[in-house]
């Protein structure tokens, strides 16, 4: 049996329960086991046995609000979020207010472990995957290892969301050796990463994050073509011929011309990104990934590659834009709402700032697809432009773009990386479809949008977003940035 096939029969079995079933069984099991944490005395856990038990016992919370008892837990506290103590933690991206410690204990570890097997499960079989190997996203460390003041790990090897028995499938089907990721000189991980990649015809799946992680890759083959040339030459002589016939017509699927399977960002401000390279790797079929934060999984593409609700890996409510809760079974195809999670790993009605659109439902499950976030907000004079607004108004644009707030004078500039002509009529056209922005700009509070051209716009934002404590793999390029530090370094 092959090791792809291997990977797929680990996964486990679908569920012919009603989506409401799944959903309360999944949220009373993990409160029944947490009754008795400090967070569960506290809000009656014990007590709860139904939905509107629950919404009037625990309160939406937001990061703010568990902070300290986060730290609490980081300095080794256990039984205060959950029952015992954490097996790691995991610190957020940072896009908007600093990076955040998410603890994760053994039960939230399996519910990643669930979807991530499931996704797999359903690429495996529904893109026919049954030879070749994978390149997963192994970012360079940059840092040494970090730990908590009570020694607990910050970080997981990638590998250990999959469990023992697939993490040994998927070390025996990965094109790059694991040891890359403690690298922490980021050209020499480029240049490592790229060697291991050109020794392998035969690459079949690229799982990654963001698309412009692959497209960094692809970008730094140029500098790196004479070194990995010389050395391709003497360890694998046909390697060495594909990297020279790329070097001739530039075409990256000469080198890897079975590639099947492409899995990355779709959604948002990703799909200029993802439209990038799928025009660079045309051979290969692209698949929109889910919605997968540090907190949780909300969705996972299914066979058909449509990202589904995650349904027995958490329980998730969502925020329409009146203020009102809906649960998963309760859905509207065509609205929008912002994810709202409770999670095994502590997080109870945590505001993830995420905002999907029901796009409609699969045997009960809805569709979402990821708009943008509702957190990322600009108001320099009332106008309250989010990011999922201005992602949709540089829906059109490919390559990098975004917007960022000017204080002095009130407007705001596109920063883009001059590949492409951007036409900014249009899009002050299209934010004037945002009534606050419109009046401020026919009273004279903002002033028209302006251009910046950044030519190196996406290494610069990737150098700030790592020295911020970002894995190059995890950075997702927002529609709108309010943090414009990065274009002030050199």
């Amino acid at each position: 049996m092959t090791a792809w096939k291997r990977l797929a029969e680990l996964a486990p079995g679908s569920s012919t329960l009603s989506l409401e079933t799944r959903q309360m069984t999944w949220l009373l099991a993990c409160l029944s086991r947490n009754a008795t944490s400090e967070f569960g005395l506290q809000h009656g856990f014990s007590g709860i046995d139904s939905l509107a038990s629950y919404q009037n016992s625990v309160p939406i919370c937001n990061y703010d609000d568990v902070r300290d008892t986060i730290q609490r837990i980081a300095s080794g506290t256990p039984d205060l979020l959950f029952a015992g103590a954490p097996v790691a933690f995991e610190r957020t991206g940072g896009s908007s207010g600093g990076g955040k410690l998410i603890p994760y204990s053994a039960h939230s570890l399996l519910d990643f472990r669930r979807a991530l097997l499931c996704w797999l499960h359903d690429a495996i079989t529904g893109h026919a995957l049954q030879e070749g190997c994978v390149y997963w996203a192994l970012s360079p460390a940059t840092r040494s290892a970090e730990v908590t003041p009570a020694g607990i790990p910050v970080g997981l090897p990638d590998g250990a969301y999959f469990g023992p028995d697939a993490g040994e499938m998927f070390c025996s089907l990965s094109a790059v050796p694991f040891a890359l990721a403690s690298e922490t000189d980021v050209a020499v991980w480029q240049r490592e990463t790229l060697y291991w990649l050109l020794r392998r015809a035969d690459l079949a799946l690229i799982s990654v994050w963001s698309p412009s992680f692959f497209s960094s890759l692809l970008d730094a083959l140029p500098q790196h073509a004479e070194t990995l040339l010389a050395r391709l030459s003497n360890d694998d002589a046909d390697s060495a011929r594909r990297l020279e016939h790329w070097l001739h017509n530039g075409k990256p699927q000469a080198l890897w011309p079975r590639l099947r399977l492409v899995s990355c960002w779709a959604d948002a401000s990703s799909r200029p990104h993802f439209d990038d390279l799928r025009e660079r790797l045309p051979h290969a079929f692209f698949q929109p990934k889910g919605l997968l934060s540090t907190e949780a999984v909300v969705t996972v593409p299914d066979a058909a590659d449509r990202p589904l609700l995650a349904a027995d890996c958490g329980f998730y409510e969502f925020l329409d834009d009146d203020g009102t809760v809906h649960p998963a079974w309760m859905l509207r195809p065509n609205e929008r709402y912002e994810v709202v999670l409770t999670t095994a790993g502590g997080l109870y009605r945590y505001r993830t700032g995420d905002r999907v659109l029901c796009s409609g439902h699969v045997d009960e499950l809805p569709e979402l697809r990821f708009v943008g976030r509702g957190s990322q907000t600009s108001d320099l004079v009332g106008e309250k432009l989010t990011d999922d607004f201005v992602a949709d108004c540089l829906a059109g644009i490919p390559g990098f773009r975004l917007l960022s707030p000017c204080a002095r004078p009130a407007s705001y500039v596109l920063v883009h990386d001059g590949r492409h002509a951007p036409n900014l009529q249009q899009i002050e056209e299209l934010l004037h479809g945002n009534p606050q922005y419109a009046y401020a700009r026919r009273i004279g509070q903002l002033q028209p949008l302006t251009e910046k051209i950044v030519p190196d716009a996406l290494s610069r934002y990737q150098a700030h977003a790592i020295a911020r404590g970002q894995r190059i793999g995890d950075i997702k390029l927002p529609a709108l940035c309010l943090n414009t530090d990065w274009l002030a370094q050199e």
